[in-house]
């Protein structure tokens, strides 16, 4: 017997492509694991809102689908003309950004992975993916170490966690770096106003960029940053920057909507040390608080690993990493 509201899990299609949907009686969320298990859909049934941007249509997507749902990218953002040395050996990946001559967002963002479970239990609904490298060879042909990324979706209530390994399955150690390209629909509500929307986030100093969009290497202080610790009005605000997180307090976004009554929290663990905040030309009704555990072109930066957020994992070693998403509605004094 199934008890009233329990989870449920299934097989589905997101505009004709095979998906994944976990759903109880606060969210929805939709994962399309040949696009690199992305979710590109979370939906809250309370307040009738989606609250990740969601393309219409698989052109509206394949045009940038960089700023729909959550995609993984490891590494993130851009390495200076995809090339870097580690440990005495030089690392070539793929030129795809041709506007600054880099390579940008990784190798398995779009990229199909494979399910491994799909279940409920209790008041959770969860999927497990899996992305094998050796499963790829122009991933292998760019980034020469087995590895294995595992992705732990759990839908409780109206939070949607989600967790990641990353194993090194080979006999040398590797630099690595994680991040999500977060893409939310903002406002959230249909009629809502930029004007009712504000931003809460967890940034410091700001990363120097270069016209190439990489970093100087020097950090320096930026005027919105008190403004956006303490949540700042979205009105007119444009952003496309790299900031460090600010230590002290939660490494968390907050998007409150005050006019759809929605508030979203955006929680990421404590090696998420670097945001990217960026929402266009501002008009785009999106916003993307984007939590990476490095610095865009960490590995050819000449800084401490302390400082860019580059990481090593040993033969064998797994790394793992935690974000959530909760979903609150406003009461009309909030």
């Amino acid at each position: 017997m199934i008890r009233e509201n329990a989870p449920n899990v299934g097989r589905t299609e997101f505009l004709g492509v095979p998906a994944v949907r976990l759903e109880n009686e606060a969210l929805a969320a939709t994962i399309v694991p040949d696009w690199g298990s992305r979710i590109v859909s979370l939906r809250s049934r309370e307040a009738g809102a989606e609250l990740l941007r969601a393309p219409a249509s698989l052109g509206e997507y394949w045009r940038t689908p960089l700023l729909y749902g959550v995609p993984v990218l490891f590494p993130p953002n851009r390495i200076e003309d995809g090339i870097f040395s580690y440990n005495g050996r030089a690392y070539r990946f793929a030129v795809n950004d041709l506007a600054t001559g880099n390579h940008a967002h990784g190798l398995v963002h779009d990229n199909r992975w494979e399910i491994v479970s799909l279940r409920r239990e209790g008041d959770v609904a969860s999927l497990i993916t899996e992305f094998v490298s050796v499963r790829h060879p122009e991933v292998m042909a760019q980034f020469p170490h087995p590895f294995r990324l595992v992705m732990k979706l759990e839908l409780k209530g109206a939070v949607l966690l989600q967790q990641l390994e990353i194993r090194n399955e080979s006999d040398a150690a590797f630099p690595w770096g994680l991040g999500y390209h977060t893409a939310f629909r903002f406002p959230f509500g249909e009629r809502s106003e930029l004007r009712s929307c504000s931003l809460q986030a967890p940034v410091g100093r700001k990363w120097e960029l270069n016209g190439r969009m990489l970093p100087t290497g020097e950090l320096v202080d930026d005027a919105r940053s008190e403004p956006l610790r303490l949540g700042m009005p979205m009105d007119g605000v444009l952003l496309d920057d790299l900031f460090e997180a600010r230590e002290g307090g939660p490494n968390e976004a907050v998007l409150t909507d005050r006019e759809a009554g929605i508030r979203l929290t955006y929680r990421a663990d404590e090696s998420f040390r670097h945001w990217v905040l960026h929402n266009g030309d501002g008009r785009g009704r999106y916003l993307c608080p984007e939590p990476y555990t490095c610095a865009t072109n960490a590995f050819n930066l000449p800084l401490e690993p302390a400082a860019t957020g580059l990481q090593e994992l040993r033969p064998g070693e797994t790394g793992r990493l935690t974000c959530e998403m909760a979903v609150s509605l406003l009461s009309k004094e909030e």
